[in-house]
């Protein structure tokens, strides 16, 4: 066979496998196209899938992060156990904190508050406030009330009484420390006494700065009050007390009259001693 009919032949042969190798092409295409669009189908499927799952799991992890991250309201004190005295700013006059060990819960205890404007008697109420009435007897222990000047009265139709125990006379310090809220704030439950009208003429309250920010400041009632159940009462004041009270009350009657009576008293008010009664 010459070289020309070798060659014809072998192309005539390559052609045929290829018209044959197209012809198998053209009729795979179809079921290629149907893949492919399967595969895609597939993927889109499976994507939407997972959007739609992985998007309701952080839906619900970012609702369980809420959840945890809203405030709780702490767990409030329910007696005598939950006393502490919890460091808190700069004492203003050296004092040491007093100890929650061996908390009185009961009995009470009799301080003078020997004033410039005559004694005022107190009967400190370890069973009612037992954190309360250990803090100012440890206070009065350390002469903290000592040459301290009541920097506030009030007396006006709704309230009279005089606030003391800042030793800077400011009504901004304190002894470096505070304690929890007791009665009526909270009763043994943990829950507010309903009663009202409980700042009545005689009564001894702690001041404070909100919740759980007792420290050395306290009030004295010379008439009933109306105020919210936001005060520990930790004490009474005697009749002699009320006596010196009501003269000084009646000194600031009028007065103050551009802030409706509540300001410092328009004669100073120290208290020169204060002391436990033997």
């Amino acid at each position: 066979m010459s070289d020309n009919s070798s060659r014809r032949d072998a192309a005539l042969k390559n052609l045929d496998k290829e018209l044959k190798s197209r012809a198998r092409r053209e009729k795979m295409r179809p079921l290629g196209v149907t893949l492919a669009t399967l595969v895609v189908l597939v993927v889109m499927v499976g994507g939407i899938y997972f959007a739609a799952t992985r998007g309701g799991d952080d839906a619900e992890n970012l609702a369980d992060d809420a959840a945890t991250e809203q405030p709780t309201t702490p767990e409030q004190p329910t007696g005598p156990e939950a006393c502490a005295y919890n460091e808190a700013g700069e004492a203003t006059k050296q004092v040491s904190a007093p100890s929650a060990d061996n908390l009185r819960e009961d009995g009470t205890t009799d301080v003078t508050l020997a004033t410039n404007k005559g004694d005022i008697g107190i009967t400190l109420d370890h069973g009612q406030a037992p954190c309360a009435a250990n803090s100012f007897e440890h206070l009065v222990s350390e002469s903290y009330f000592n040459d301290t000047v009541c920097h506030r009265v009030v007396v006006n139709d709704g309230m009279k009484i005089l606030q003391c125990g800042d030793p800077t006379g400011q009504g901004t310090g304190g002894p470096g420390y505070t304690f929890p809220d007791e009665y009526p704030v909270w009763n043994e439950d943990g829950e507010k006494i309903e009663d009202q009208g409980l700042y009545k003429r005689g009564v001894l309250a702690m001041a404070n700065s909100g919740q759980n920010t007792n420290g050395s400041q306290f009030f004295l009632v010379d008439d009933e009050t109306q105020l919210p159940n936001d005060y520990t009462i930790f004490g009474t004041i005697s009749e002699d007390g009320l006596n010196t009270l009501d003269s000084i009350i009646e000194e600031n009657e009028g007065e103050n009259q551009d802030n409706n009576g509540d300001g410092a008293p328009v004669n100073e008010v120290r208290i020169e001693t204060a002391t436990v009664d033997a």
